[in-house]
């Protein structure tokens, strides 16, 4: 009896176990367009989907890796030479992140507003929730990220607003996770929808799919010039996927 009592307990444990190892963490968000963005996180590893089902995006931030796949094409796409190690990008800047007070709920949090002001001029106002961070676990990302920089322009051309956000991104590690997105009409955009702890993420989890063949956007980009194709033809992809892309180079940790 005893034997079988420990036998029970062994596998109810392992089971716990197994289920902690594949759970994940779904932050469903919505960007200035209306369009609806999923992304599972866990530990310093994230899966991103537009909701088109067609190209989704993977990234290991602490072996500063990511992939952009491609189903119908059965073609892995790698960015990682976008990866830097974090330089002074906001050197010369006077970056400022200015607490506002509190601000609305969103997905069901109460959040603090902060403006990032570089030279005296302001960029952002963004919604942060400390509950939020630690309900979503983004806190090993968080520190990934907060040690490399992911920037195809160079920071010699970016704005000042866009050199700033790298600096406010590794500050937010501190403050909070942001939700949402205050424009200049006061309307709040690029806002987290729902986040839900303890997730099945999709079919192949956060593992590159086996198969598929492996390329980057320099191999695109001659692959497409040899063909004939103009040079912007290179390594096009959906454009909701362009713009969910764009929009985590330009706030890492978001």
């Amino acid at each position: 009896m005893k034997t079988i009592i420990k036998g029970s307990s062994l596998s109810v444990l392992l089971f716990t176990l197994s289920l902690q190892v594949n759970a994940a963490t779904l932050i469903e968000s919505e960007d200035d367009q209306g369009g609806v963005q999923k992304m599972w996180v866990q530990g310093s590893k994230m899966r991103m989907e537009t909701g088109n089902d067609k190209e989704y995006m993977l990234a290991d931030y602490a072996n500063k890796k990511v992939l952009i796949v491609d189903p119908a094409k059965k073609e892995m796409i790698d960015i990682s030479h976008f990866m830097t190690e974090t330089s002074d990008s906001a050197k010369g800047l006077k970056v400022r992140v200015k607490h506002e007070g509190g601000g609305p709920k969103v997905a069901g949090y109460a959040t603090q507003k902060y403006t990032l002001m570089v030279n005296g001029r302001v960029c952002s106002k963004t919604l942060v929730s400390a509950k939020a961070l630690k309900d979503s676990k983004l806190g090993p990302m968080l520190d990934a990220m907060g040690k490399i920089e992911m920037n195809p322009m160079g920071s010699q051309n970016m704005s000042e607003c866009d050199r700033a956000d790298l600096v406010f991104s590794q500050r937010l590690k501190k403050l909070g996770m942001p939700l949402g997105t205050i424009n200049k009409q006061g309307k709040i955009i690029e806002k987290v929808l729902r986040i839900v702890s303890d997730v099945k993420p999709p079919a192949g989890g956060f593992n590159p799919p086996s198969g598929y063949r492996s390329t980057t956007m320099q191999q695109k980009m001659q692959e497409a010039m040899g063909a004939g194709m103009p040079p912007g033809a290179a390594g096009k992809m959906d454009p909701a996927m362009k713009k969910a892309m764009e929009e985590m180079m330009r706030q890492q940790g978001r």
